[in-house]
Order: structure tokens, then sequence, then C-alpha cells
């Protein structure tokens, strides 16, 4: 778009007189969306935000048990990778001035436990089957693949990979190419055919060794989006957390947007179910929104962003929008994963004091709880608070049906949950704690599931076999008129991670200002916010693409 840009008049035309935007959510696309406007300082404009839930932040979301430091757990996004993909969330710490500190992915006299067999720190490395899954030891996975699934795994996804890092649009293309593939059956045929075909128990075993549950039954494009995520850049990945949890972050946006409280109102509590186009005005400001509970619409705006998950906006009605019909079916169809985290506050880091779990990191079982997430940093003489239970997928509705409905009354009514994960710990750091031990030391916990949230409705977009060559390319194009913008990080190829809402929230105002010939605007956007490797994506990988954005 640089070219178009420098072909027009050197100077915008205002937006009209007191002209103003919708933001639905508050989450961090919603809140980077206002940011970006807000440096801009576009004459006339306003900008509403309308969160539906009574914090801001959507899944960016600490739970502080009191106010003393390290006494909380991030529920959402919590760990961000030092990679050139995730630069962009750098940049926004860097802009609202958290402070960031270590996250250790791993650590000595870590555990791996399948199969019931319990592996310390390196030990792993120095037995052919540790877990006793080989055929040799009675098991089903052949014995000279037991201790290769990383190998293979990389020898299947490098070529996409390599691809993708020499060029993000041509790489993608030909990621779409076998896009109609879960992970699962690209691993029984044989890649692309000229690989080795495993059985079912092989890519079962790799899938357990690797990954939640079920996750490769989705798209092999978002396995591979996944590892080139983690492998984009050579040498030790370094990771980093926000001190006092990420959801300063969100803090400190917030701040920023109330130093200018005249030009943006932000209101919680305040759920959208109808955003409306009036076709009988050919005005700009022909658009509303309707919120749950009041009895005029608010009209007047110029451009709606939509920023809440898909689940929550397939509630919305849109019909006056006149959406296309494979946007539609997007909304409808992509999928959703879930995950479940359970915290456990003790009266002291037994792991540490105990088991020699020093330096945080995490260990990895196929019990219920699956992934026990150490802190990376907690005084041996004080209580803490450890991650016991982090799950993906169907594991985490499994322990999800175990978690109270949002709001509920957690300590009264999820013994069970406390139970699977007290008992779970003890078996995984055996022999070191007991599961009495770990009982008398219990003192609260917190649990949440984000497929119960009725305003996330998931954690984060994980596709299906061909949704991202079939359906993606509808999602993230504005409709209504170029007035209508679908923004998350489902409209984004870096699902789950932050640095994909921004990506998506940037590339939306980018469009804005195109359709309202803000050219200059632009200008400085690039100049102090930077661009977005992706809009090349979103403007041409597709020819479904091109088509829909000529409808809309």
């Amino acid at each position: 778009m640089s070219d178009l840009i420098t072909t027009r008049s050197c100077s915008d035309r205002p937006l009209p007189i007191n002209s103003k935007i919708c933001i639905v959510g508050a989450g961090i696309s919603g809140l980077y969306i206002a940011l970006i406007l807000q440096s801009l300082n576009l004459p006339n404009l306003s900008i509403d935000i309308l969160e539906a839930d009574h914090r801001v932040g959507g899944r960016v979301y600490t739970h502080r048990f009191s106010d003393e430091p390290y006494d909380y757990y991030d529920v959402g996004a919590m760990r961000f990778p030092r990679l050139p993909p995730m630069d962009r969330v750098f940049d926004l710490f860097h802009r609202v001035q958290v402070p960031l500190e270590p996250y250790r992915m791993n650590g000595p006299n870590c555990r791996l436990l399948r199969n019931g067999r319990v592996i310390v720190g390196q030990g792993l490395s120095d037995l052919l089957d540790p877990h006793g899954v080989g055929r040799c030891s009675g098991g089903s996975v052949p014995d000279e693949i037991v201790p290769q699934v990383d190998a293979i795994l990389r020898q299947a996804f490098e070529p996409f990979k390599n691809a993708l890092q020499r060029d993000l649009v041509t790489g993608f293309r030909r990621l779409m190419e076998v896009d109609d593939l879960t992970a699962r059956e690209y691993l029984r045929r044989g890649q692309d055919g000229g690989g080795p075909k495993f059985d079912f128990a092989t890519i079962q075993w790799m899938e357990t060794s690797s990954t939640a549950t079920g996750h490769f039954d989705q798209a092999l494009t978002e396995c591979v989006l996944d590892s080139f995520a983690f492998d984009s850049s050579p040498g030790q990945v370094e990771w980093m957390q926000v001190t006092g949890g990420t959801s300063r972050v969100v803090e400190r946006m917030c701040q920023l947007l109330g130093d200018q409280e005249d030009r943006c109102h932000l209101e919680v509590r305040k759920r959208v179910v109808r955003i409306a186009m009036d076709n009988s005005h050919d005005s700009d400001d022909n658009l509303s929104v309707q919120c749950a509970g009041e009895a005029e619409a608010r009209s007047g705006y110029l451009t709606v962003f939509n920023t809440t998950p898909l689940g929550c906006l397939q509630r919305i009605e849109t019909t006056s929008l006149h959406l296309h019909p494979m946007q539609k079916e997007a909304i409808r169809c992509l999928r959703s994963e879930n995950s479940t985290k359970v915290a456990l506050k003790f009266s002291y880091p037994w792991w540490l004091v105990d088991c020699g779990i020093s330096h945080g990191g995490c260990s990895s079982s196929d019990l219920p709880s699956r992934v026990c997430i150490y802190p990376s940093s907690a005084p041996a003489d004080k209580p803490a608070v450890l991650l016991a239970s982090y799950t993906w997928g169907q594991d985490a509705s499994r322990m999800g049906a175990l978690v109270q409905p949002t709001g509920g009354d957690q300590r009264k009514g999820e013994e069970e949950l406390v139970e699977c994960v007290l008992r779970d710990l003890a078996i995984l750091h055996q022999p070191h704690v007991s599961y009495e031990k770990l009982r008398a030391a219990y003192m609260d916990h917190h649990a949440f599931c984000w497929g119960n949230s009725p305003f996330a409705s998931g954690a984060f977009a994980l596709f299906g076999a061909g949704q991202f060559s079939q359906l993606y390319p509808y999602l993230s194009h504005p409709a209504a008129d170029g007035k209508f913008h679908i923004v998350g990080e489902a409209s984004s190829i870096h699902h789950g991670w932050v640095v994909g809402a921004l990506n998506s929230a940037y590339i939306a105002v980018y469009r804005f200002l195109v359709r309202f010939n803000q050219w200059q605007a632009i200008q400085v956007l690039e100049r102090d916010w930077g661009t977005v490797d992706e809009m090349k994506l979103a403007e041409g990988t597709s020819s479904q693409a091109s088509t829909v954005k000529a409808r809309l």
C-alpha cells in the first residue's frame, strides 16, 4: 500500500465533526486499537469501548490471591518468547512500561510421567524406552520410533517452516496446499508421499509426547505455524513474563487511554446484542450498536471493530450488515480450543524444598492434570502459588467439567477438582511428597475453564483441516461497506498468542484509515507502529479473499 499512499494528496480531509467509532470488547486487541487511534490524534474522532464482562483484558487475566508479591497466577496469557514474530508484543510492553522478568521453561529435577513411569531431570536421555511403550516392553509403538518423536516431527514440519522463513506469503501458499489434511493424516500418509508412514499407535505416541490430547486431529497448518513461532530464531529462546502478572499490561493501557477520557470512553457490563447498518441512509455514520438492557441503540458510528471471540460474535445479531455467506460460515464454524488452569496455593513451596525444583520449569504427565508449571520465583519460607494443572483440548474439557461456573463459590464447589489435582501432584512427585503432605499444605485455589466462560466461549482459535484455506480468507476482510471489522487472534495466523491479537488490531486500523482516506495517518502509523507481515497474507494469498474483498 505504500506506493498507493505516495500518489495521494499530501493532506487528508478531516473526518466529519463528531465522528465516532465503536470497539466491541475491551480485550488486548480492542485496547490496542484504541491506543493506536489515540496516538494518531485524528481530528474529530472519539472512541467508545463496550465490554460485556465486569473487568477489562479479556483473555489477558491475572488472578491475585492477595497483594503480596508472587501471590498470583496468569489465568490467560502468561509467557512470551523473544522471537521475531513476537516483536510487536515486546514493543507494547515497552510502550506501556511494564517490568519483565525471565520465565524459565525448563529447570532441574522436573518430571516426565508416561504409562505410570516417572523420569526425573536428564534421566530420560539415558534410556531408549523409559516409559515402556515400545513393543519390546509390551507396548504398541515400534521400538526404534519411541525415542525419535522430536526428530520425526521436525523432519515433517521443517520444509514448510523453511519456506515460511524465506518468504511468508509464498511459504503460506505452500502450506495451504496441504491445509485439507490433519496432522494425524499427514503423518499416516507419509507426509507428501515421499516420507515414512506411521500407524495409529505411533502417531498417538507422538501426540501424547508433544502436545494435548486431540491436537493431531486439527489442521496440519496449526501444528506447523505453532512450531514455526518457536523455531523462527536460531539459538536459545529467551522467555519472559510480566512482573506482577500480564494484567499489568492491560492496566497500563487503560491508564494511557484514560489520559484522554474526553475522546475515549470505556464501559464495562455492556453486552452488545446487535450491530446494525441503516441502509436507508448513505452517510458514513450509519452504524449502530445495541446493548442488552438498553431501550435505544447507540447510533452514529463510522466503524465498528468487533474484538470479541467468534463464539461471542455468533450470538450478536448482524443481519443488516449483510455479511458474505462464507463470512457467516467462518464465524460459526472456525474451531476454537479449550483451556483450563488450576492454581493451588500452598503454605510453602514444597516442590522447591522437598523436590529440589529450584528454577521453575514444568513437569508433564498423561494424568488428568497433564502439565504442572512451577513459578520461576518463589521464596522458600513463604506461601507459594503453583499452576498445578494446565490443560488444552479434550484434557481441558474434562478438567473444566469440574470447575464451577464463572462466579461460583469455588471453595465449596470444587472439592473433586482439588482432590484430583492433589493426587496427580503426589503421583508425579513421588517419593518426595505424599498426598497427605500436599493436602496438609494446601491453603487455597483458583480454577478457570475458558470454554465455560460466556465472555470467551473458548481459549483460542485452533482451526480444523481446510479451515485456513477455505474460511480464514473471508473472516479477515471488512464487511458493511468496509466499516465492520472482525478483530482478534482468530483473524491472525498466530492463534493462541497475544501477537495475533495485536497484528489483527493493527491491520483493522490500517483498513479503517484506507476506507476513510486518511493517507497521512497511515504514514504516521507505519512510522510509529511499524508494519505487519501478515498484511501481505490478508491482501492476496487467496482467490477467495480477492472475491470477498470486491463484494464487501
